[in-house]
This record gives C-alpha cells, sequence and structure tokens, in this order.
C-alpha cells in the first residue's frame, strides 16, 4: 500500500513539472504609431520617405530597450508587429501627409522618381530608451532633390522624452513621440522649398 502511494504521488509530481516546463510566456507584438494632428496646409510637393538605415542591433523582431550606459535588452516576449525599419518609414510618411496636408507622401521606393520632388533619407543612428525611463532618438537625415539629384539639405537632430509608464505599450508610444517630432522637423523644412524644378 505503501508502495503504491509513494509511486503515485512520484507520478503525479513528474506530471507536474512536466506541465509547468511545457508552458511558455505568450509573445506580445507593438506597433509604432503616427499621432494624428490637423493641419491646415495644403502642400503641392510630392514627397517619398526613405530609404531609412538602422542601427545593427535593432535589426531584429525583439524589442531592445537600454538598462545601462553600456548595456542592452533583447526581450524574447515583446516584439515588433513587423520589421522596425518599415515601421519608422510607414509612420514618417503618415506624419509628412498629416503636417503637410497632403496625400502625395510614399513610402521610398513605391513611386516612380520622376514624379517625385523631395526624397527624406535617414539615418536612425539611436532609436531606443529605458523602460518608464527616457527614450533618445539620434538621426542625421538629408533632403534630395529626387529629378535632379541635389542634396538640397543635411541635418543632425537628437530627441529625448521621458515614458510615461514602465511597460512596453508606453515605451512604444514615447517612441512613437520622438518619431512625431522629427516628423514636424521634416515637415517644416519641406515646407520652405519648392516644387523641385522651378524656382521661389
Amino acid at each position: 500500500m505503501t508502495e503504491r502511494l509513494v509511486a503515485t504521488l512520484l507520478i503525479c509530481v513528474a506530471l507536474a513539472v512536466s506541465s509547468g516546463c511545457g508552458t511558455t510566456p505568450t509573445a506580445r507584438f507593438y506597433v509604432l504609431s503616427a499621432q494624428e494632428r490637423v493641419s491646415s496646409a495644403t502642400s503641392p510637393l510630392v514627397v517619398a520617405v526613405g530609404p531609412v538605415e538602422m542601427p545593427e542591433y535593432l535589426d531584429r523582431p525583439q524589442i531592445v530597450t537600454r538598462v545601462g550606459d553600456n548595456r542592452l535588452s533583447v526581450d524574447e516576449f515583446n516584439r515588433w508587429g513587423g520589421r522596425l525599419e518599415e515601421e519608422v518609414t510607414n509612420v514618417l510618411t503618415r506624419i509628412l501627409g498629416q503636417r503637410l496636408g497632403t496625400q502625395h507622401v510614399y513610402s521610398y521606393p513605391s513611386r516612380v522618381s520622376a514624379e517625385t520632388d523631395y526624397r527624406v533619407v535617414l539615418a536612425l543612428r539611436r532609436f531606443d530608451g529605458v523602460l518608464g525611463g527616457e527614450v533618445s532618438l539620434d538621426v542625421a537625415w538629408s533632403l534630395i532633390d529626387d529629378r535632379s539629384g541635389e542634396v538640397v539639405m543635411i541635418r543632425n537632430a537628437s530627441y529625448r522624452q521621458t515614458s510615461e509608464g514602465a511597460d512596453f505599450d508606453a515605451y512604444a508610444a514615447t517612441l512613437s513621440a520622438v518619431l512625431a517630432q522629427l516628423g514636424d522637423d521634416l515637415a517644416a523644412a519641406l515646407e520652405r522649398l519648392p516644387v523641385a524644378g522651378t524656382v521661389r
């Protein structure tokens, strides 16, 4: 009787352990968003956004955060819903369309270059931050006259914003917020330019 009871207990323990080992956390997926803003602008420009260059450490599906000045954390269970490079490109495309008041902003190279006035080329040097802390965007960008190939403007910019929460929802929202600040500056620069091939 005792041996049978011990055997039964051992089987129960083994089943419990194997059941626990077989359970894995569910992955969560996040996207960047374009913060809606009403604009009275109506730009005649046709603009293409891209290519967007990303640091190698961000070229992965997992969300990367900082846990110190010299250490990164790659989270296996909190991931981007698509390639981060494409997320950034698509969000900036929507932001510029809103700010300029036009539907003629496209993700490069989806638009024929002969129809494009300017192309926005970006190299993100840093696009990360601390959960519940500061998020940073460091970027070099240029505006190219897509008909002549001339670079008409080059800038380096940095943006900082503190997250309002310590979870990945707040982290993605804060990354979107600093991206919106970049979009504001890009739109302001484009508004000062004439339609390509004309003289203002």
